[in-house]
């Protein structure tokens, strides 16, 4: 099985590269509930880099009635030489059918065109899976590296 270690070292690298100091943020948090136990709420963040970085992250939780909860979270991340990071996932949990959880990652590298996508899914009844798969910028599949 490979490594998604070098997924999350390109999203050090994405974020390392935004210029924090002259960067242009926005955020914004909307909450809601109907006083009967349900409610939500969705959090955003977006980041601009005076080189042309960016960073956008969004996150939303809600509960209903019946004790079920869901959980969204995305991230999209771009350098200022073009790579980009796309990462979304999702959580729910419901008496019926346990925990199950979700997540798809892509990186692309701008100058040479490769990428790497994984996905990670968790259920009651199926266990932990996990893939990734490597191509060129041709979309010809490719070796991962690993650590």
């Amino acid at each position: 099985m490979k490594s998604l270690s070098p997924i999350f070292a390109a999203l050090f690298a994405l974020s390392a590269s935004l210029a924090f100091a002259d960067a242009q943020a926005g955020e914004r948090r909307v909450v809601r509930t109907n006083g009967q136990g349900s409610g939500s709420a969705v959090r955003g963040i977006s980041l601009q880099g005076s080189d042309g970085s960016s960073l956008e992250r969004r996150a939303s939780r809600s509960r209903s009635d019946d004790g079920s909860r869901q959980s969204e979270r995305s991230l999209s991340a771009t350098g200022s030489q073009g790579s980009s990071l796309q990462s979304n996932g999702g959580l729910t949990y419901t008496a019926e059918s346990g925990l199950s959880q979700s997540r798809s990652t892509s990186l692309t590298n701008a100058a040479t065109g490769n990428s790497v996508q994984g996905n990670t899914s968790y259920s009651r009844d199926g266990g932990l899976t996990r893939s990734v798969a490597c191509q060129d910028a041709s979309g010809a599949s490719i070796a991962c590296l690993s650590r």
